[in-house]
Parts: structure tokens; C-alpha cells; sequence
């Protein structure tokens, strides 16, 4: 539910929303909306958890 110029911030970073991972350079940190409709942090072609330093309960922000 959340609108498609929503950025989120997580471990000191504002992350923008990318449809596939394929839309971020290698590297990159972002959000995408998965199947259920649930917000996802993901890094293109790594770890979000240990790119990031994130973990449950790391405490993310709607930005905008």
C-alpha cells in the first residue's frame, strides 16, 4: 500500500523502490513490493541482512 515514489530508511540509508533487481546496479540497496504486496529490502546480487548490517526487528522508516 504503499505509494510508488515511497522511500524507506534502514541502517542509515534512504532506500528507493525498484521493480526488479535488475532496475539497481549490482550492489545497490533498494525496496520492491514482493508477491504479498510486503516491502522488501534487498541489495542487487547480495545480502540485505549482512550488506545493510539489518536484522528482525532493525527498525525501518516511510520517508516519503
Amino acid at each position: 500500500m504503499l505509494p510508488p515514489n515511497a522511500r524507506l530508511a534502514a541502517a542509515g540509508q534512504v532506500l528507493e523502490r525498484a521493480r526488479t533487481f535488475s532496475d539497481r546496479p549490482s550492489g545497490v540497496a533498494f525496496w520492491y513490493e514482493n508477491a504479498n504486496g510486503l516491502a522488501e529490502i534487498a541489495i542487487n546480487q547480495d545480502r540485505a541482512d549482512s550488506g545493510l548490517g539489518l536484522s528482525i526487528g532493525s527498525p525501518v522508516e516511510i520517508v516519503s
